[in-house]
């Protein structure tokens, strides 16, 4: 069964999925249009220019909602997880030198 954070993470990568298709498709369509003489060139690079900045905005917008939803969850992230294990790391650390003070205080008691 899959967690959560990887149904929503599927979830995000269909939508972008989705607007790459869209892009792409309305791209052919324009291109047509500019074939058949209905848009001009110009108008043809201007509305590609206006689709690029909407969809890239749509993509920010799914990602935003991405880290919203797995923060909703109490799902922590990859920079979190990261962080804490360097945490434990660090305290395995000084409960080893606290250890090897302890036995060395023990070995030099009368």
């Amino acid at each position: 069964m899959k967690s959560p954070a990887e149904l929503v993470k599927k979830m995000a990568l269909l939508q972008i999925g989705f607007i790459a298709l869209v892009s792409e498709k309305v791209e052919e369509f324009i291109k047509e249009l500019e074939e058949k003489g209905k848009l001009s060139e110009e108008e043809g690079k201007k509305l590609l220019e206006q689709l690029k900045k909407t969809l890239e905005k749509k993509k920010e917008e799914v990602a935003k909602e991405v880290e919203r939803i797995i923060k909703e969850m109490n799902l922590i992230t990859r920079d979190e997880f990261e962080e804490l294990k360097k945490e434990i790391e660090e305290i395995k650390r000084e409960i080893e030198e606290l250890k090897a003070l302890l036995k060395k205080g023990e070995d030099e008691s009368p």
